[in-house]
């Protein structure tokens, strides 16, 4: 068998696994969200992506859940895959924004059972969103997101839905191929992945705590588990066993010292980006005072209502809106 045979196998097997992975059914409350995002981008919308810490495997079922904690006490994160980014954005400067530094980030709330879900959601093209999870883009922002469990609730057109899955398999195939020659020793699933995710977190300024890509990796545990071998093969490695049944090493010192050199560039461009990125939200992350306003509440039990002019400038209304929420004791 030829290595391109193999990881022509491999590719297929991946495939197969996160087509699976794409047409899991969310449960009510992410429907709900991606319902609304339809609703609100229906004219220029290709699909709706559901990832990110809230996906969750039901032990009762297969569908999808919110969790941990009740829908209404999470922020679901979704993306919105789209075809025209001035419609989606609602104006010239945002869409040149998300041209330039994708993605924009939306916050959006709505009803549901007798509360409220939350979501933030991410624009991009379908184009962006292939080029941006390919082995050539240094940047892992996306690839480092997406190499995850992802649900795809929403995709419209023949053949939609299976063009994702090939750009989820990319994302996997890139960071196996950017994580595994780092690994000098015989290694498990849960050493790739959890490696994977503490060097994508590592990347970009995200408050993370040292447990968290453990954390991340044993809730889908079993996912990973089954990924590994023919994500491996997919990325062109040959990684066979040892008698404990880790994978041996993937890479020579040389190919290691490459590796470790290329996350080092990663991490002074992702931290630079993410700079850019937060800067470039102050001015297009619609709903944002409207997401701090929640984001508050949840962790101080405070409130303070928010008039449409603060929502709409929100750099000039948040000396006052601090000053409110120091008053009512949010923070001291």
């Amino acid at each position: 068998m030829s290595d391109m045979t193999a990881r022509e196998q491999g590719r297929a097997a991946l495939r197969a696994l996160l087509s699976c992975e794409a047409d899991q059914t969310v449960n009510a409350a992410a429907r709900a969200m991606s319902d609304a995002i339809v609703a609100r981008h229906k004219d220029c919308l290709v699909a709706t992506l559901f990832y990110g810490s809230c996906l969750r495997p039901m032990h009762d079922t297969d569908a999808m859940a919110v969790g941990p904690g009740s829908a209404g006490e999470q922020l679901m994160d979704l993306y919105a895959i789209v075809d025209n980014l001035r419609r989606a954005n609602g104006g010239v400067f945002s869409a040149l924004g998300n041209h330039l530094l994708p993605p924009n980030v939306f916050y959006l709330e709505v009803p549901y059972n007798g509360g409220r879900v939350r979501c933030k959601y991410a624009i991009v093209t379908l184009a962006q969103f292939r080029h941006l999870v390919r082995p050539d883009t240094r940047q892992n922002y996306f690839w480092g997101r997406f190499c995850q469990p992802t649900a795809v609730p929403f995709a419209r057109g023949a053949g939609t839905r299976d063009t994702l899955v090939e750009v989820l398999a990319d994302a996997v195939v890139t960071t196996v191929g950017a994580v595994a020659p780092l690994l000098d020793a015989p290694f498990t699933a849960r050493d790739l992945w959890v490696r994977a995710l503490a060097e994508s977190y590592g990347a970009e300024l995200r408050p993370e705590s040292a447990a968290r890509p453990a954390q991340v990796h044993d809730a889908h545990a079993g996912r990973y588990e089954a990924l590994t071998p023919v994500a491996l093969a997919a990325a062109g490695f040959e990684a066979p066993k040892d008698a404990d049944g880790r994978f041996m090493p993937v890479a020579d010192e040389r190919a290691q010292r490459q590796a470790r050199r290329a996350w080092s560039w990663r991490r002074l461009l992702g931290k630079t980006l993410n700079v850019l990125r937060l800067m470039k939200a102050v001015f297009t992350f619609e709903g944002g005072a409207d997401y701090v306003a929640w984001k508050i509440q949840r962790h101080s039990g405070v409130r303070v209502d928010i008039s449409d002019w603060q929502r709409r400038h929100p750099l000039l209304a948040s000396p006052v809106l601090a000053l409110r929420y120091w008053r009512k004791g949010a923070f001291r």
